[in-house]
């Protein structure tokens, strides 16, 4: 016998076609179930006896029956196949979408708008699936993908360079934002020459927005230089909220904090816009988890294609 010999050529096959022989019990039937020729089975069989050194089925017999050894390997074989397909099955559910988990980096806005919806869908098809979202300013969420600590971004283009790949996904325009009781609140566009400066609550330039906004063309440098700033947009619509100030930010941004007291008022001469895009990393595949909840992101943002 040679069933220690470690360049054995048996397999999980080899064993199939012993059971599928002993069901059907008739070498026609056990290849026809078993998807190949009648001659390929028996090479099959003689290979696996060769190896054990023992005959397991009376080919004399009709029908077909294993012999005393091979029913002996026959409950072994039902065995081992059993534990193989189990095997087989756990590991398509970690690497498909059954089971794994997914981690996404995007602004607050885009969480709101665009993450929470996609993944209440892809969460009722997927439930076994791990989702971690990290909430961050683009610069932030830019890194996480590059250190791999997340599967796929959603944020402005921020890092330059080939490591990172960006799909744009939504366009935000931005807009005037003040307290309801503010007189701009009740109009229905404005121009940047009607804000007045002295009411704008600067945001910082560290930021994504505020870097957009300083580089616009036509925007007054006093706005850009007022006493009461912010590092972000969270607490610039904070203090808006409770009319300490007004500001400029794109729309979603705008919208994160649902308060009453907060109008959104589109702006005639600035045609200034963020584009939010899908970060990975280039070059760089996704696992099936995280490609199934793109496929459910995707459609919601306006830069989507047919």
């Amino acid at each position: 016998m040679n069933i220690h010999s470690k360049n054995t050529n048996i397999g999980i096959r080899h064993f199939r076609a012993a059971l599928a022989l002993a069901a059907e019990q008739t070498f026609a039937r056990a290849a026809e179930a078993l998807g190949v020729v009648p001659s390929a089975l028996t090479e099959t069989i003689r290979q696996l006896e060769t190896e054990c050194g023992l005959r397991l089925f009376d080919r004399q017999s009709r029908p077909v029956m294993p012999t005393e050894a091979g029913m002996e390997f026959l409950v072994v074989a039902r065995r081992v196949v059993s534990d193989f397909d189990a095997s087989l099955h756990e590991l398509r559910r970690v690497g498909g979408v059954e089971r794994g988990s997914v981690r996404v980096a995007a602004a607050p806005s885009v969480v709101l708008f665009h993450l929470a919806p996609a993944l209440k869908a892809f969460r009722a098809a997927h439930p076994a699936v791990e989702v971690t979202v990290h909430d961050d300013i683009a610069a932030r969420v830019g890194g996480l993908v590059l250190e791999r600590e997340v599967d796929f971004g959603i944020a402005e283009r921020w890092h330059e360079g080939d490591q990172l790949a960006y799909e744009p996904f939504h366009a935000d325009p931005f807009v005037f934002v003040c307290h309801r009781d503010h007189p701009l609140a009740g109009r229905q566009a404005i121009q940047l020459a009607d804000i007045p400066a002295d009411q704008v609550i600067a945001l910082d330039q560290g930021t994504g927005t505020g870097k957009q906004i300083a580089a616009a063309p036509g925007i007054p440098p006093s706005f850009l230089a007022g006493r009461l700033r912010a590092h972000g947009t969270i607490a610039q619509l904070t203090m808006i909220a409770q009319g300490m100030g007004v500001g400029l930010m794109p729309e979603l941004a705008a919208s994160v904090v649902q308060s009453p007291d907060i109008r959104c008022i589109p702006l005639r001469d600035l045609s200034l816009q963020r584009t939010l895009c899908i970060v990975t990393r280039a070059r760089t595949g996704l696992s099936p988890a995280a490609e199934s909840l793109l496929a459910h992101l995707r459609p919601l943002g306006s830069l989507a294609t047919s």
